[in-house]
């Protein structure tokens, strides 16, 4: 697979690339119709468009092959895995604004915190467990 990675400069790379294969179409247009050579012109214009071709694949191969290694997609990734996953083992501590522990629980769980609220419902049973965290309580979710 090729790729490119992204810099200030790479865009230079990429324009000269793609200007290659358009000198080339260019050439064969002028040998077609103004060098009074159309078989030339011909094979030229075809090579010129097959260039374009290999450069777009090229171009296409190398956003795939960033786009698949960003932080972004392996964060989606991670965050359809934990979403369709019921198996995923999560960890969650609630600590109060002194440091300790006022609920601790691992399991296989989906939560949600809205507010002064987190709402646990586990997966296996289905039983819900909500609980009221105030302002300076931290939660804390870790994915196994």
């Amino acid at each position: 697979m090729f790729h490119m990675q992204p810099t200030p400069i790479s865009w230079v790379l990429w324009a000269a690339m793609f200007a290659v294969p358009v000198v080339i179409i260019l050439l064969g247009v002028y040998a077609y119709f103004f060098g009074g050579k159309k078989r030339l012109g011909n094979t030229i214009g075809v090579i010129g468009i097959i260039a374009a071709l290999v450069v777009f694949g090229l171009a296409a191969s190398s956003k795939y092959y960033n786009y698949i290694h960003s932080s972004s997609y392996i964060k989606s990734k991670k965050t359809y895995q934990l979403e369709y996953n019921n198996n995923q083992k999560r960890e969650i501590v609630i600590k109060d604004y002194q440091g300790k522990v006022i609920y601790q629980y691992t399991g296989s769980f989906s939560f949600d915190r809205s507010g002064h609220g987190v709402n646990l419902v586990d997966n296996k049973t289905g039983k819900k467990t909500s609980i009221y965290i105030g302002d300076n309580a931290t939660v804390i979710v870790t994915d196994k």
